[in-house]
């Protein structure tokens, strides 16, 4: 239920947030390439089992590819910021 009666805080939204930490890191990319969450990642695209991507490649094939090297290869791209699909 809504209270209409309820006082608004005094001050605007950039006083009232000066101490609160941000929503999102200034790195997001960073934070989303981090090993634990690329291993999350994968564990869930592992147990959903589905068809390739439009690449082609099948959830089998993707660990010898990754080994091949290019797995380090897309992350420098992608944390250089030049990665194009």
């Amino acid at each position: 239920m809504l209270n209409l009666n309820t006082r608004m805080p005094t001050g605007n939204d950039v006083t009232q947030r000066i101490d609160e930490q941000p929503a999102f890191s200034a790195d997001l990319l960073g934070l989303a390439l981090q090993s634990a969450n690329i291993m999350a990642a994968w564990k869930r695209v592992r147990a959903n089992k589905e068809a390739a991507g439009i690449d082609g490649m099948s959830i089998d094939d993707f660990p010898a590819w990754a080994k091949e090297g290019n797995w380090k290869r897309i992350m420098t791209v992608l944390r250089s910021g030049q990665y194009q699909p």
